[in-house]
This record gives C-alpha cells, sequence and structure tokens, in this order.
C-alpha cells in the first residue's frame, strides 16, 4: 500500500504535470439533432425533416482545466433550443434557419466567441395523384441530402450551403483514355463505358452578415445548382470525370452570382464490362457487374476568377 509521501507526490507530479500543458483549442456541442416539423399552409401541407449539429467556441477552459462548469451550456439545452427556435421559424429554408440559430448562442451567451451551425435535410416530396401534387402525402427523395452550415463570430458569418448523395449515372457519352501507361498498368482505355457517380457539392456566399443575405433567394439558387450541375452530366460528352466536375463548377457560378466559389466530389461508381467468351457469347458492351471498392475520387474547387 502506497504511503502518504508516495501519494502526495504522485499528485505533485499530476499537477506539475497539467501546468505544463497549454490548452490550444477547445470546442463542443450537441449532433444529431433530429427534428420533423409539418407546416401547414391553406389546402396543403410541407413535412420537414432535418439533422442539426452544433459546436460552440468560447470560455470554457475552466471545464477542461478544473472541472469548473460554471461556464458550460449543456448540450441538452442546445438541444432543447433546436426545438424552441423551430417552433417560431418559418423553416421557408436551412440557410436561414441556421443562420438564426448560429446567432441566437452568440447573443444569449455572451462568453460564447464562435458558433457552428450544421443542417442536413431529408428531403420528402409531394406525392402526384390526378396530376398535382397530394397535399399531406409524401414520398423520400431517397439518400440525396440538402445542407447548410454557417460559422459565425462577433463580427461576420461564413455561409456554406450544399448537395449530398445527389446520384446519376449515363450509358454513354463518356470515355476514359490517354492516361500514362507504364509497368504498373493494367486499365485498358475505353471509348464508350458507363459513367456513374454520386455527387457532393457545397458552394460558398459572398455574404458576410445576416443583413447580406436578406436578400438572396436561396430555395431558388439551390434549384438551380442542382439543374445545372445534372445539365452539364447529361448533355456533356465526357473524356474524364476531372473535366465534368470543372464543367459543372463553371456553368453554376456562371448561373448564381450570389456564391464565390464551389467544391464538386465525384467517386467513381465502376461498371465492369462483364467477359461472356467463356460462355460462347459476345458482349456487346451491355452486360456490367458494379463494384463499391476500390474506387476513383475526384475532387475540384472552382472559384470566380480575378
Amino acid at each position: 500500500m502506497s504511503s502518504p509521501e508516495t501519494k502526495s507526490s504522485a499528485n505533485s507530479r499530476t499537477k506539475s504535470s497539467i501546468k505544463s500543458s497549454v490548452l490550444v483549442h477547445n470546442a463542443y456541442g450537441k449532433s444529431g439533432v433530429r427534428l420533423t416539423k409539418v407546416i401547414r399552409h391553406e389546402g396543403y401541407q410541407e413535412l420537414k425533416e432535418l439533422t442539426a449539429n452544433i459546436q460552440l467556441e468560447g470560455s470554457f477552459e475552466g471545464s477542461y482545466l478544473e472541472g469548473d462548469n460554471s461556464q458550460i451550456i449543456a448540450t441538452d439545452s442546445m438541444k432543447n433550443t433546436v426545438y424552441v427556435m423551430a417552433a417560431e421559424h418559418a423553416l421557408a429554408n436551412l440557410e436561414s434557419f441556421a443562420q438564426d440559430l448560429a446567432l441566437h448562442f452568440l447573443k444569449t451567451y455572451s462568453h460564447v466567441s464562435e458558433a457552428t451551425v450544421h443542417l442536413v435535410e431529408d428531403l420528402w416530396l409531394r406525392i402526384p395523384t390526378d396530376g398535382k401534387p397530394h397535399p399531406h402525402a409524401f414520398v423520400s427523395a431517397g439518400n440525396e441530402k440538402r445542407i447548410a452550415s454557417v460559422v459565425a463570430d462577433r463580427e461576420s458569418l461564413s455561409l456554406q450551403s450544399g448537395i449530398d448523395n445527389l446520384v446519376v449515372a449515363k450509358t454513354t457519352d463518356s470515355q476514359f483514355w490517354g492516361f500514362i501507361r507504364d509497368q504498373y498498368t493494367t486499365l485498358p482505355e475505353v471509348r464508350d463505358r458507363i459513367m456513374a457517380t454520386s455527387i457532393e457539392a457545397s458552394w460558398w456566399y459572398t455574404a458576410e452578415s445576416k443583413k447580406d443575405t436578406e436578400s438572396i433567394d436561396f430555395n431558388k439558387n439551390y434549384e438551380t445548382i442542382r439543374k445545372t450541375i445534372l445539365d452539364v452530366f447529361a448533355t456533356q460528352h465526357s473524356l474524364a470525370v476531372q473535366q465534368t466536375l470543372y464543367d459543372m463548377g463553371e456553368a453554376v457560378l456562371a448561373a448564381v452570382s450570389d456564391i464565390e466559389k464551389i467544391s464538386i466530389t465525384m467517386p467513381n461508381q465502376h461498371r465492369i464490362a462483364f467477359n461472356l467468351e467463356p460462355f460462347g457469347k459476345n458482349n456487346q458492351n451491355e452486360i456490367f457487374f458494379p463494384i463499391d471498392e476500390p474506387f476513383g475520387l475526384i475532387s475540384g474547387t472552382i472559384k470566380r476568377g480575378a
């Protein structure tokens, strides 16, 4: 059994080691706050579902260094804030709700220096019946998500929107050839292939304050960007995923003046031609098998020129 002197010495060493260390950054918050809201209009309804993730930075060192929680906002309180503010908010778009949440934490708690709010929306569409959208029945848009992120401090804010899991494919008008061939290369050149991917796109607005965003039609911009990305994918004769990615970004910047740059990620979802020759048949570029891994991952950021 350790003597009191031994324990005292150990505690002294522990305190000494703590004092010689420095907390260089800290942040905490609540993630995975799932929200469903029914918006009831005259004659029809909307179904909104989203997941909120909140991170705060500020004067929280006491909790880390001494276990002093006097400056800590409970993450359960952050969760409750999402629901209370959603009850008061029109939720016309993700971007305005993300801004209002971030600014709420800065306004309410003077020791918070920065608030980050990341929202991911699961999309529900009204079911078409008798040639028109049903007033209160919905079908899921699948894995496709709409995204908004706000990072706000006491001087400015940064606003980012996006699309995730926009799954697309086309059966021709895609090639890949002319790449480096060396002792490691076994991939054949292809002049006609299936092109499939799950597009992730994020774009940054030029706005630096809540007031700057008041004239922005976020929903219109989202629909324009989504349509532009799909139009380029469908109509371009692609010589490489890289080329398609750049042309998408360039077209988006031309179509939407409110944004300063866009980042796009496009994983290659390969379809490999199946060899039918052992079975006495010739594959007419019709029979393929999909593979999940490994996969090519192509990304790029396009911004406005000087």
